[in-house]
């Protein structure tokens, strides 16, 4: 997500929370002829257009999130709560920018979303609501709250350079860390200034009290046609849930996938030189967990110590994998098969000799969306034999090894990954 919209990402969330946070009235790095996102509000009606419109933003968000398309995503989940006001789509974007590098900007935007979904206990399951809620705890530790109270509605406050809001008693909002200076303005009063300095997600109470003016200085009083609107101050509080009151379903953010790859495969170890082929996978996924099987041949690409001698290997194995966003680890065990064949020449005979070896290893791949069916994945694994394979000539004197496994084999393979 770039910069300047993570910007107005930070805008809209702090109008949309229940609790009244602080308003930045200008941002210094916007141009007046730059368009500003409307901001959604939670009381008012859409029309059907409205609502289909923020309908396919939230499809959009999700087929882009099911396909690691991180920022695509956050980018169509904050285009429609500028349509609608949706605590669990803030939630769900809290949840995307939680998946970025930490960054403080991004930090700021996701404890806004977050803060949103905690504070209106948004979630269709209590598992949704305790992904909400741990997001929540693990980004109030990289970003502090400071709630402040100013004696009079009207003062200013300026927090940093780039955010300007109206006080109107007290406001909340979140800082990144380091030192911030905070400043209040009053007309015909003097500029009263604090600095803020956030550690560790500490919470911070600043107040500033304006002296009454002099008797002799004349007191601008400003008449509003109407009343202003009445404010209620709620103060946050977010428990815990309860994990022994309730048995948490194992329920996935995403719905279960099948997929099925084919692609070149580069082996190591199963012959003096490398072997070429191809390997088939097949991976059934749900969550952050899957299972995975996959089937390789290669074929050797030179002879064996000058002897016209040709090695194919075959593998089989399978085993569970574990997923981090593009990222997957495997632990894999299953056989290969190694083919000898030589000759016939005028020194050496017809011969082929096949031997059956169990194998155990461990793989690390990345795999990037390219549609919402289609992914390409890069896989290296490295295999333990069990045993050896030898190569022997026979000889008059006898049979003469010249070549033999060295117990472990490697592999690398690049996969068109077909299905959802």
């Amino acid at each position: 997500m770039s910069r300047p919209f993570a910007l107005a990402v930070l805008l809209l969330l702090s109008l949309s929370a229940p609790i009244k946070a602080a308003e930045p009235e200008k941002t210094a790095q916007s141009k007046p002829d730059e368009p500003k996102p409307t901001r959604a509000s939670r009381y008012r009606k859409l029309s059907p257009e409205e609502e289909e419109r923020f309908k396919a933003r939230v499809a959009a968000g999700d087929r882009a999130l099911e396909a690691r398309r991180l920022n695509e995503a956050a980018d169509r989940y904050t285009e429609a709560l500028t349509i609608k006001h949706d605590p669990r789509l803030s939630g769900r974007l809290g949840l995307v920018l939680s998946m970025f590098l930490p960054d403080p900007q991004t930090d700021l935007t996701m404890a806004f979303a977050l803060q949103v979904a905690v504070s209106e206990a948004a979630g269709i399951s209590s598992a949704e609501r305790r992904q909400f809620f741990e997001a929540y705890e693990r980004v109030r530790k990289r970003v502090c709250r400071v709630d402040v109270m100013v004696n009079d509605v009207d003062a200013m406050v300026s927090i940093g350079v780039d955010r300007r809001v109206r006080s109107e008693g007290a406001f909340w909002t979140f800082l990144s860390p380091g030192k911030t200076d905070i400043s209040a303005t009053l007309t015909g009063r003097k500029d009263l200034k604090q600095t803020a300095e956030c550690v560790d997600g500490k919470s911070i109470f600043l107040q500033f009290e304006f002296p009454e003016p002099d008797e002799g200085q004349p007191q601008i009083i400003t008449i509003e046609k109407e009343p202003k609107e009445r404010r209620v101050i709620v103060r946050e509080v977010v428990r815990a849930p309860n994990a022994a009151r309730e048995p948490l379903p194992l329920e996935a953010e995403a719905p279960p996938r099948f997929n099925v790859g084919i692609g070149p495969v580069m082996v190591f170890g199963a012959a003096p030189s490398a072997s070429l082929g191809f390997s088939l996978v097949g991976q059934y996924r749900r969550q952050s967990f899957s299972v995975m099987a996959v089937a390789k041949g290669a074929w050797s690409l030179g002879d064996v110590v000058n002897r016209p001698i040709d090695i194919f290997s075959a593998s089989a194995v399978a085993g569970p994998c574990a997923h981090w966003q593009w990222f997957q680890g495997c632990a894999l065990a299953g056989a290969t098969i190694f083919d000898h064949r030589l000759g016939p020449t005028s020194v050496y005979g017809l011969y082929t000799d096949t031997h059956v070896v169990p194998t155990l290893g461990l793989g690390v791949g990345a795999t990037y969306g390219i549609t919402s069916t289609v992914s390409a994945r890069i896989f290296a694994d490295a295999a333990a034999l069990t045993r050896d394979v030898v190569v022997d000539i026979a000889a008059p004197g006898g049979t003469t090894p010249i070549w033999q496994t060295n117990r472990f084999l490697f592999s690398v393979s690049a996969s068109l990954m077909f299905g959802r």
